[in-house]
């Protein structure tokens, strides 16, 4: 008896086990297959990435020949959300920015004039140049070229994008600054011309006179700006508007040079492209 009570229960024993082993290898056969799916999409979507990754930096590479023959260049590249895999909420009415890239120096600075107007000459608008009878002592600090993409712009590539059926796209950015200053100093003294790109809609004072403001005239008009925005100065200027921007010639409050000596440095501040 007790052999055969032995045995029952070895019997038991096993129908129990196997019984929990069908139980396993039945839930068991489901997670693996949603596994496999799992896995095959996974794959599926990094090949796709992959693929994107592979598309936007052959047009990368593309673009950086192109800039190695011409450094004074710049190109915008546009690369979808889509292609990149990447999911950005944007706000109603605006255009995503982290789809477009600027490609080549967008804003570069010099250190020399000969280096400022060779890049200068490549925009396609009126620049300041250093004018005739610089007074004597001045060299030429900083020289900026300030260039910008703006949502606007942003918003027309994408849509020259989509209308062409492209995920990856570029094209030359606009040759023309929204901002240029040359800087000349003589001790404590300064002299800077610079240069700024309006927007055709903006109002202002479109004449051709020379404007000429002190900086006794600024601070009896404007006695509190220094306490309203940090490390302003108080200055002399002429400003002008020529060629669809406006230009200005400004010196420190103690310089000086007269209105008659910066209208007649005014007077040859600026190149014209052809």
């Amino acid at each position: 008896m007790k052999t055969a009570s032995t045995v029952a229960i070895t019997a038991l024993s096993s129908i129990l086990l196997l019984g929990s082993s069908m139980n396993l290898t039945a839930e068991a056969a489901p997670s693996r297959a949603a596994n496999d799916i799992t896995s095959k999409m996974a794959t599926a979507t990094a090949t796709a990435s992959t693929e994107g990754e592979k598309l936007a930096q052959e047009e990368k590479d593309r673009i950086n020949k192109l800039l190695e023959q011409n450094p004074y260049d710049t190109y915008v590249l546009y690369v979808s959300n889509e292609l990149k895999k990447v999911k950005e909420h944007v706000p109603t009415g605006s255009v995503s920015s982290s789809e477009v890239t600027v490609m080549g120096d967008q804003s570069p600075s010099f250190d020399t004039y000969e280096a400022y107007i060779k890049r200068a000459s490549a925009l396609k608008e009126a620049v300041p140049q250093q004018p005739t009878g610089l007074p004597e002592g001045y060299t030429l600090s900083k020289a900026s070229i300030f260039r910008v993409i703006t949502p606007k712009e942003i918003a027309a590539i994408k849509a020259e994008a989509k209308k062409l059926g492209k995920q990856v796209y570029s094209k030359p950015f606009k040759k023309t600054s929204i901002h240029i200053l040359l800087t000349y100093t003589n001790g404590e003294d300064y002299i800077a011309l610079s240069s700024y790109q309006h927007d055709e809609n903006e109002k202002i004072d479109r004449g051709k006179s020379y404007r000429y403001k002190s900086a006794k005239d600024m601070q009896k008009e404007r006695p509190n700006l220094k306490g309203q925005i940090a490390e302003v100065t108080y200055r002399n200027f002429v400003n002008w508007y020529m060629d669809g921007k406006s230009f200005q010639i400004e010196t420190n409050s103690g310089n000086p040079l007269t209105k008659e000596d910066l209208i007649k440095l005014a007077k040859t501040a600026v190149k014209k492209q052809l």
